[in-house]
C-alpha cells in the first residue's frame, strides 16, 4: 500500500450523504506524513510557471502530467501523484462511491460498457482508451488584494463524477474565509452554465480550510459547493485536487433563461472547468 494512500482506511459507512454523498477526513495522513508533503509543496513560482501577472485570488494549477515531469516536484510528491492517479486508488474510490454513482447516473454503467468496479483507469493526458482519466493537482490560489470567493456556488463539468481537495493550508495563513461551503436546493435545479442562482439554494455545511484535511465528492446537479470569500492576505491558499472524468456527458445541466444566465455570469464570473 502506497505510505501516503488517501481513502485506504476510509469505509463505506462513513459516506455522509446530506446535502450530497461526500467524505470528509481530518488528519487524513499520519503527522509526519503530512509535514513532509507540505514542506515540500512547491511555491507559488513554480506553479505560476514564469507568469508574473497573477491577480487576485485566483485558481492556479499544476496537474499530475506537468508534476511528474518537473525538476522540483520531490520524489515524495512524484510517488503521491503517481499513486492517486492509479487504478488502485480508483478502486478505493469505487468502493465508496459506486452505490452513489449507480442512485446519480443509472445508466452511466451501460452506456460505458462495463461495471464501474471494472473501469479501466490512467492517469489524464497519458492517452485515450481509458474509462475514467484521473487527475491529481497542485492548485493554489493566490494572494488576496480584496475580500472574495474563488468560487461561488456550482457544480464541477458534467463529465466529472468524482472531485475531491485535500487542504494544504500554510501555517502563515492566518486570514478568514477560504472555507468549503456545501448547498442544498429549495428547487428543481437550474443553472448559469454551472453556477448557481444565490436564491435557488440553502447552505447546509461548511468545512474548514484546514491543514491535513480531505473532502470527496459525487460530483452531480445535487452536488452544489463553493469557497466562502477570503480575506485580504498575502498567503496563497494550497491544496490538491482530485479528479475523475469520464469520456461522456453524465449528467446535463438545466440552464436559467439567456438573459438571467448573462446577468449572473457579469457579477459571478463564468468560467468552467
Amino acid at each position: 500500500m502506497q505510505e501516503t494512500a488517501l481513502l485506504s482506511n476510509v469505509r463505506p459507512e462513513h459516506i455522509l450523504t446530506d446535502p450530497f454523498a461526500h467524505i470528509v477526513q481530518h488528519d487524513a495522513l499520519s503527522a509526519a506524513q503530512y509535514e513532509r508533503l507540505a514542506a515540500g509543496f512547491p511555491p507559488l513560482s513554480v506553479i505560476a510557471d514564469g507568469r508574473t501577472a497573477l491577480g487576485s485570488n485566483k485558481a492556479l494549477r499544476m496537474p499530475c502530467k506537468r508534476a511528474l515531469a518537473h525538476p522540483q516536484v520531490s520524489r515524495e510528491w512524484r510517488a503521491f501523484f503517481e499513486y492517486h492517479a492509479s487504478p488502485d486508488y480508483w478502486r478505493d474510490v469505487v468502493r465508496l462511491f459506486a452505490g452513489h454513482w449507480r442512485s446519480e447516473f443509472p445508466d452511466l454503467e451501460e452506456r460505458v460498457g462495463r461495471a464501474f468496479e471494472d473501469w479501466r483507469a490512467v492517469p489524464r493526458g497519458y492517452g485515450a482508451g481509458a474509462d475514467v482519466q484521473l487527475d491529481c493537482q497542485f492548485v493554489v490560489n493566490t494572494p488576496v488584494v480584496k475580500k472574495s470567493s474563488v468560487k461561488t456556488p456550482h457544480v464541477d463539468k458534467y463529465d466529472k463524477i468524482f472531485s475531491a481537495l485535500f487542504y494544504m493550508r500554510d501555517p502563515q495563513d492566518l486570514s478568514g474565509g477560504g472555507d468549503l461551503q456545501l448547498y442544498r436546493w429549495l428547487r428543481p435545479a437550474r443553472f448559469a452554465k454551472h453556477r448557481v442562482l444565490p436564491g435557488d439554494i440553502e447552505h447546509v455545511k461548511t468545512v474548514a480550510y484546514a491543514p491535513n484535511t480531505y473532502v470527496g465528492f459525487v460530483n452531480s446537479p445535487r452536488s452544489v459547493h463553493g469557497v466562502s470569500p477570503r480575506d485580504v492576505t498575502a498567503v496563497p491558499r494550497r491544496y490538491i485536487n482530485f479528479i475523475a472524468e469520464v469520456p461522456v456527458r453524465a449528467f446535463r445541466r438545466r440552464q436559467v433563461d439567456p438573459l438571467r444566465r448573462w446577468w449572473y455570469g457579469t457579477r459571478a464570473g463564468d468560467d468552467d472547468y
